[in-house]
């Protein structure tokens, strides 16, 4: 018991029994009172505790008018401490701790901030109310005490300011804490402390590998069983983990464990976005009808929350607009675009949530728009303060596959080559076995934009079919990019006149495509399909089937207006005025596609006589204005 609690409850004591049952039963009433104020009993308790107790002529109920006193006098009643709160409680559990506050009783405000949520208070009242309390407190206090300054890192992360959660953390815990090592597996924390810097990590991109994952689980037997906030935010991080790293099933598992607890606490907040998450992870899975599921699952948890969250609305329904656009309705995400985009927050949106979204976007855009449009949405997600060196690796790949679709290779060439990473064109031009070792989804993004620069290049390069049977052969490429090679590996077994393999190749695209329900991961390889369904040898065998019919005709109708664009000239032709429109002098084209510069005139001399012009910007005119080249 405390001071001035303990105090309250010596003077409630030296009331006569009737007032303080009265009492109890005008702190127990909502607003308005009780009835029969003039009654002898009300009168005389309002005279003794006139500060306090009110009579209100009007209505003729007695009225307890400060919430502050009420809350106080409550927790007396309800065994002098804060255990008599109910954490679900809303407006009881602020009053309560804004009356301890309001008369100097901080540890108790403290105890009862740990019990109502602690760590994550904010996602259970929201950033706004959790600031208001965490000022209350005095600020020598927020920094000694455990639970109020990770509150208050929890508050700087979801602004996305983690340097100062960083820093307050480390004023607090030592510069020990803030190493990912130390931090998690040093028992000289408490294990819900240990579990925050491994949340805190998330937020900072920081790598986390399979054995420290590992390491990690054991932190789960040092949890209390009901620990239902810490427990889930244990699960909801390793979630992330998993999504990064493609590993699906494990995710829709851990998805699984972390809604659980989050329902057990009513954290409705927080299984929003568990459940955002498990729809991402469908639709990459091609469950549109699991996606769709999770996605209102997402939506009935966002209604149950008590505050307002128009940021996580506007992310709710950008998912919605992208589970749209996957199955073919454009018109939802552009609306998104055009009028949200601008409202979106500038705060914290973590990137396994929003990569989807730069994919999709800029594809819509490149689509709708044009090249300049779909560049520009992707650099604007540069100025997010959360942003990471992964995230910006993610912009950056989304960059390479829309100037990719838009047939601007060398300007995607040049994107890839600024990325410091060891899967650069030296190291996949003599790659083979390695590709079936990459574990980092990033290095297979950049893995896979090099070989299909090198399809466009130097599409009978001997190597490049082992490369692609080599890739095809990780099991940490997902589904999406499993299609794309599968194309690819069609295209260039018909290059080399291979056609059982290409029927195959692109039979399993096209069951793929039946069986996932969607296609918009192929966009970008448009002139390879329609060069192989345009095979009579490949396509009369491959459409023998009418699951595949099917899924051609929605492929084909979802690829209209892309890059399988009829012109009189060859590919060759296309490919060397496409360099040349890029700003590529004669000895450039020949260095980058690999022939002599004697070629390069003469496919530029043919490309000049189909299209009736006589010099090179008057065909770069013409080719851009025929849409040819961007």
């Amino acid at each position: 018991m405390t001071t001035a609690t303990a105090m309250i409850g010596e003077l409630l004591a030296l009331l006569p029994e009737a007032e303080s049952d009265l009492l109890e039963r005008v702190c127990r009433a909502d607003d308005t009172g009780l009835p029969d104020a003039g009654q002898p009993l009300s009168l005389s308790l309002a005279r003794r505790l006139p500060g306090t107790v009110r009579v209100n002529r009007a209505t003729g109920r007695l009225t307890i008018p400060s919430p502050q006193q009420k809350a106080l006098l409550l927790s007396v009643f309800d065994g002098n401490s804060a255990e008599g709160v109910e954490i679900r409680d809303l407006p009881a559990v602020l009053t309560t701790i804004r009356a301890f506050q309001a008369v100097g009783e901080y540890e108790e405000a403290a105890a009862l901030f740990r019990k109502v949520g602690g760590f994550y208070f904010i996602h259970l009242y929201g950033l706004d109310i959790c600031l208001d309390i965490l000022n209350g407190f005095p600020p020598e206090m927020v920094t000694e005490n455990e639970v109020l300054i990770a509150a208050s890192a929890m508050h700087a992360l979801k602004s996305g300011n983690i340097s100062r959660a960083q820093h307050m953390m480390g004023e607090r815990f030592g510069s020990g804490f803030l190493s990912l090592e130390t931090g998690t597996f040093s028992k000289a924390f408490p294990a819900s402390l240990r579990v925050f810097r491994f949340v805190m990590a998330i937020y900072e991109d920081a790598p986390i590998s399979q054995q420290m994952r590992q390491r990690l689980f054991a932190l789960l037997g040092e949890l209390a069983v009901d620990d239902h906030l810490h427990r889930g935010g244990f699960y909801n991080a390793m979630l992330t983990c998993a999504i990064d790293r493609h590993e699906l099933a494990l995710a829709e598992e851990l998805a699984n464990r972390a809604q659980h607890h989050y329902r057990m606490a009513e954290a409705h907040l927080l299984v929003f976005y568990v459940e955002l998450h498990r729809s991402l992870v469908a639709l990459q899975r091609g469950r549109m009808r699991d996606a769709s599921s999770a996605l209102t699952g997402a939506r009935a948890a966002l209604e149950r929350v008590t505050f307002e969250t128009p940021a996580d609305w506007r992310l709710l329904t950008m998912i919605e607009a992208i589970i749209a656009f996957e199955d073919g309705d454009t018109s939802a995400l552009l609306r998104f675009i055009n009028e949200e985009f601008d409202q979106f927050a500038y705060g914290e949106i973590w990137p396994s949530i929003v990569e989807p979204a730069l994919a999709a976007g800029s594809q819509l855009l490149l689509e709708q728009i044009g090249l300049g449009a779909a560049l520009t949405f992707l650099d604007r997600w540069r100025v997010q303060e959360w942003r990471s060196r992964r995230f910006n690796l993610a912009i950056t790949m989304r960059e390479v596959d829309v100037l990719q679709r838009a047939r601007r290779w060398q300007n995607a060439a040049d994107r890839m080559m600024s990325v410091q990473s060891r899967i650069n064109l030296t190291w996949i031009e003599s790659a083979e076995e390695a590709l079936t070792r990459l574990v980092d989804p990033m290095e297979i993004d950049l893995a896979m934009g090099w070989l299909r620069h090198l399809i466009e290049q130097v599409p009978n390069r001997p190597l490049l079919r082992d490369q692609i049977a080599a890739l095809l052969r990780n099991d940490n490429v997902g589904e999406r990019n499993r299609g794309r090679l599968q194309l690819w590996a069609a295209y260039l077994a018909r290059l080399d006149r291979d056609i059982s393999t290409a029927r195959r190749q692109l039979a399993n695209v096209l069951e793929s495509v039946a069986q996932l329900g969607i296609h918009a991961h192929l966009l970008g390889d448009a002139g390879l399909f329609e060069t192989l369904i345009g095979d009579k040898r490949i396509a009369s065998h491959v459409m023998s089937s009418s699951e595949r019919r099917t899924a051609a005709r929605q492929l084909k109708a979802r690829l209209s207006g892309g890059d399988a664009e009829r012109t009189p000239l060859t590919r060759q032709e296309l490919r060397v005025l496409r360099l040349v429109a890029e700003g590529g002098t004669n000895k450039f084209v020949a260095r980058q596609m690999r022939i002599s510069e004697v070629t390069v005139k003469f496919h530029l001399s043919n490309a000049y006589r189909k299209m009736g012009c006589r010099r090179r910007g008057e065909a770069i005119a013409a080719a851009r204005a025929l849409g040819w080249v961007s």
